[in-house]
């Protein structure tokens, strides 16, 4: 039986808590975290976390935790805690008795056929679910430019349910800095509300990359310079759609045309 973890200052607590309060600690260590049964699941799956607390109460509350829980404990960096230990350290409202800490994968594109980039979009949520909708069109590449909410904080990798382990992600750059990497691309689009383009209206089985803006600003005006506007036909009064929604609805035009 493995110790009781209890005290602050152990070193497993005190990486998790680092990178769960700071992105600048996330970029340092090059690690994130992750939370819950699914999410740690998916970790031990692609790679050996760093440091994993758990409360073995919890994780034996159901089949699927008791199964987690096996695998947990065959892990070196792995030790059980208290719950009210893994509460000072969760960022959700309830935890599921497990967090981990683990390495950003390193995962690079074969080809770039389809790429979305993140321009402003601050609301962690919106981002992960982006990431989320990205992985299920097919996207190979995400690029989060400055500006955009960090894409390994703990709300987004929550959002994202995973697909930080399967697609490649390009963090906290500017456009001088990525412009290479795509130069190979057909076109560059960005959805915003002005234009007169529809989003059915464009070849997106091309090689392409699809921008999407801040929430409340929209794109950047460096990305207008660079990219052809986009537009979703809305019926009604309505003005704007959320940003992770009018992404997913241009992402899955392009998932839909390369069926064809």
């Amino acid at each position: 039986m493995r110790d009781l973890i209890t005290s602050t200052a152990n070193i497993h607590v005190k990486r998790i808590r680092s990178l769960v309060r700071s992105r600048k600690e996330r970029h340092r260590e090059r690690m994130f975290v992750v939370e819950g049964v699914r999410l740690v699941e998916e970790a031990l799956h692609y790679q050996s976390p760093a440091s994993v607390l758990y409360v073995p109460e919890q994780l034996q509350a159901t089949p699927r935790g008791r199964g987690l829980l096996s695998q947990v404990e065959r892990q070196p960096n792995a030790a059980p805690t208290t719950p009210g230990l893994l509460a000072e350290l969760s960022d959700v409202e309830t935890s599921q008795g497990i967090i981990a800490a683990v390495p950003l994968p390193l995962l690079t594109p074969p080809t770039l056929s389809l790429v979305l980039v993140l321009d402003g979009v601050q609301d962690p949520g919106n981002v992960g679910t982006l990431l989320r909708s990205a992985e299920a069109a097919g996207v190979d590449l995400v690029v989060g430019l400055a500006g955009t909410a960090d894409l390994w904080s703990p709300k987004v990798v929550r959002a994202a349910m995973g697909a930080h382990f399967r697609v490649p992600l390009v963090d906290d750059v500017d456009w001088a800095a990525v412009r290479p990497q795509l130069a190979a691309l057909t076109a560059i689009y960005a959805a915003t509300q002005q234009a007169t383009l529809t989003y059915d209206q464009v070849d997106w089985r091309q090689a392409v990359a699809l921008v999407v803006g801040n929430e409340a600003n929209g794109v950047s005006a460096e990305t207008l310079q660079l990219a052809h506007e986009v537009t979703i036909p809305m019926a009604g009064a309505v003005e704007s759609l959320n940003a992770a929604i009018a992404g997913s609805v241009l992402l899955f035009e392009a998932a839909r045309q390369r069926r064809r």
